[in-house]
């Protein structure tokens, strides 16, 4: 066959390439061109995945002569010696004064086989700081270290929940107003701390449908993480955790998603990773000694009168045999019991307990009731601003603070007068608990 011509030179020569020998292991499963770049190349940056330079099994040392062995150096870092028990000679160790280890030759322990062991390291010295900070924080992790722990050694071996780590515990510094961190402004600290969560949110969705035994410990973590990390870049304009000012979910849908993940992974979910909740093993502190939540006045029990002219609203707009009639009277049921724990037992409940109840309620939304808070139905958002009342008792949580007034405001603003009645007891419950500044005044970057 004649060769091509071009318009403008004639004869089109063969574009000249130099051949991969040493790429890594994703470019060669894909049959595209590596760079080689290390420790990850441009291919696996551009899609966000984990660059593999494992050790080519066709590259081995060459025998110079018999009984001598050349050494042959991979990655730049390791010396692989291959010899026979016949021609077996010691390397010379040029300048390193420090023996052969008698194991140099036994199969590596059994932790070398894990991923982590693998993994090529892509994070900054801010990110080792951050991470610092979350180990180190007594608002974080540094109150628990049997949480500490799974949580770290979940995030070495799956990078996007280090990230989810990192994120937080950047939010965390992010919104602290005395914080002077030596790691840049504020506003630098948020900017960090959201580009781990949103690539940590891509690498999760990725891996959901590779569920097995050894990811959902991981995954189960990390939407908990994406959850709270929602929560702890502050509130949002047009963000009221149901729902969202442009039609969207809101955060809530994100903690919703975390009951997927446990139907997902009730099969394969280890019973320890269930522990991340559970108090420190090691704390001495027994649950019945945990200082109860400062109450300065209690609550009038005269809630259970407000909740009673919801029902009626309920009843009033929905027709006894419908679903939603069902719906609605299960979730203020369920409501009704919180308040009664909460605010109606003589003694004042600690913190954890208030978790449970509070988080318990979210949990237990039917399908049908969040996607009317989602469309702003009036009823629907009379019942969720009751809950506001509840989610303002954690107010001292770092990550929850602001939120609860910053809900009921929006819910107010969506509301009609008529359905602004409803919620007249809640507006002042939130105000006569507030003991933190407006949300005018939160500075979010």
């Amino acid at each position: 066959m004649p060769p091509r011509l071009g318009p403008y030179t004639g004869k089109v020569s063969r574009r000249s390439h130099r051949k991969s020998r040493l790429g890594c292991q994703n470019c060669k499963r894909r049959r595209v061109k590596c760079d080689e770049v290390k420790p990850s190349c441009g291919n696996c940056l551009r899609h966000s995945i984990d660059c593999d330079y494992t050790l080519n099994p066709e590259i081995t040392s060459t025998p110079s002569s018999e009984g001598e062995v050349t050494p042959t150096s991979l990655n730049d870092s390791y010396t692989f010696i291959s010899s026979s028990q016949a021609n077996f000679t010691p390397p010379r160790r040029g300048r390193s004064s420090h023996p052969l280890s008698t194991h140099q030759h036994d199969e590596p322990s059994p932790q070398l086989h894990q991923a982590v062991a693998k993994k090529t390291f892509q994070f900054t010295a801010t990110d080792m700081a951050l991470f610092h900070h979350f180990i180190t924080s007594k608002d974080l992790a540094a109150s628990n270290n049997h949480m500490q722990t799974q949580l770290s050694q979940l995030g070495f071996t799956f990078h996007y929940v280090l990230r989810l780590l990192l994120a937080f515990s950047g939010f965390h510094l992010a919104r602290d107003p005395a914080n002077h961190s030596f790691l840049g402004s504020r506003t630098d600290l948020y900017a960090v701390a959201e580009r781990h969560y949103e690539m940590a949110v891509r690498e999760v969705t990725a891996a959901i449908p590779q569920l097995d035994t050894a990811t959902s410990p991981a995954l189960y973590a990390s939407s908990i993480f994406i959850f709270l990390c929602s929560l702890a870049k502050g509130p949002q304009q047009g963000e009221y955790l149901a729902y969202r000012d442009d039609g969207g979910p809101g955060c809530l849908s994100l903690f919703m998603g975390l009951r997927s993940i446990l139907e997902m992974c009730r099969a394969t979910l280890p019973v320890d990773v269930l522990t991340i909740h559970a108090a420190d093993p090691e704390d001495t502190t027994s649950q019945a000694e945990e200082p109860p939540v400062h109450r300065e006045e209690p609550v009038p029990q005269v809630y259970r009168d407000h909740l009673g002219q919801v029902r009626h609203l309920v009843s009033a707009t929905f027709a006894d045999s419908s679903v939603r009639y069902t719906d609605y009277s299960q979730v203020l049921d369920r409501l009704c019991h919180c308040y009664d724990v909460v605010f109606g037992g003589a003694s004042q409940l600690p913190e954890s307990q208030l978790w449970h109840q509070m988080f318990g309620w979210l949990y237990t939304l039917p399908d049908l009731f969040l996607a009317d808070v989602q469309q702003r139905r009036p009823v629907a958002l009379v019942v969720f601003a009751f809950f506001t009342v509840l989610l303002k008792r954690l107010d001292l949580a770092w990550f929850i603070r602001g939120w609860a007034d910053h809900i009921m405001n929006g819910i107010f603003s969506s509301l009609d007068e008529y359905h602004q009645g409803y919620v007249q007891w809640t507006m002042q419950q939130i105000g006569r608990q507030s003991d933190s500044l407006p949300l005018s005044r939160i500075e979010v970057p």
